[in-house]
């Protein structure tokens, strides 16, 4: 399937969704996230995908954040529906049953920094940078999980300060505050987003599938609930062929083969 706004491809294992306006900046617009959605939905429903690379298109943004052309006055029921939309979309990222890495490769700002939210790793060029700026327009910073996923992340405090002033960070004030978990040399985050993909895209699906999981329900279970999903979790991976595998090469001292089951 062809789609206008963005790109979709896989390498081996390994999907990629690139914004592809790079003339706007990589803005998501209304127009762009149903196909967002629909792309997450195919990758999600491809057996051979095992990582997921979201990512922009040129070398300025990851994505600058909601169109600026769809800004106009909106009734109540039409900016809810639009405001319900942009969540469904992160809802699919973190609904995806495989590691998502958001590639920053430039500005994320606003929808943009949302997408790298959802996202489970960041891996950042150290010329990107972060800004929840949507107080800047009169919006609220309660827009695509930011309120959600910001204090889980950097702590409650610097959400606060970040969501509240909309200012914009460098890439080196990101890994400090633990919203980006690397930052590399602008030229050298191709190859070391290929090669921690690769790495991720070798490992065990099952068992990255139940660790994701396992992550995700633990921000609001309690630690009795959550050790009960430890309990399945791992009943279901110490039965696989996978963990078989697994030991298996390590007694072997070579590099396992998995195969999800």
């Amino acid at each position: 399937m062809s789609f206008k706004n963005i790109l979709l491809d896989r390498e081996g294992g390994i999907s990629t969704i690139t914004l592809n306006r790079p003339d706007r900046m990589n803005a998501i617009s209304t127009d762009t996230v149903p196909e967002l959605i629909e792309a997450l939905r195919m990758v999600a429903d491809d057996a051979e995908a095992r990582v997921l690379v979201i990512t922009g298109a040129g070398d300025r943004a990851f994505s600058a954040g909601a169109d600026v052309s769809d800004m106009v006055r909106r009734s109540a029921p039409e900016a809810a529906a639009i405001v319900r939309l942009y969540l469904d979309y992160i809802r699919a990222i973190r609904e995806l049953p495989i590691p998502v890495i958001a590639k920053v490769n430039g500005v994320a700002a606003g929808g943009g920094c949302c997408t790298t939210l959802a996202s489970d790793v960041r891996i950042a060029s150290d010329r990107a940078r972060f800004g929840f700026v949507f107080v800047r327009v009169g919006l609220t910073g309660a827009d695509m999980g930011a309120t959600y996923f910001l204090p889980r992340i950097v702590g409650f405090g610097r959400a606060t300060e970040l969501l509240m002033n909309g200012d914009v960070i460098d890439a080196q004030e990101a890994y400090r505050i633990g919203l980006a978990n690397r930052v590399v040399p602008h030229d050298e985050l191709d190859r070391t987003v290929d090669e921690y993909a690769r790495r991720l895209a070798a490992g065990p699906p099952l068992a990255l599938k139940l660790t994701k999981s396992a992550l995700n329900a633990s921000l609001d279970r309690d630690m009795a609930a959550e050790f009960d999903y430890e309990t399945y979790a791992q009943t279901l991976c110490i039965i696989s062929e996978d963990h078989l595998e697994g030991a298996q090469a390590f007694r072997e001292k070579r590099a396992p083969v998995f195969a999800g089951r």
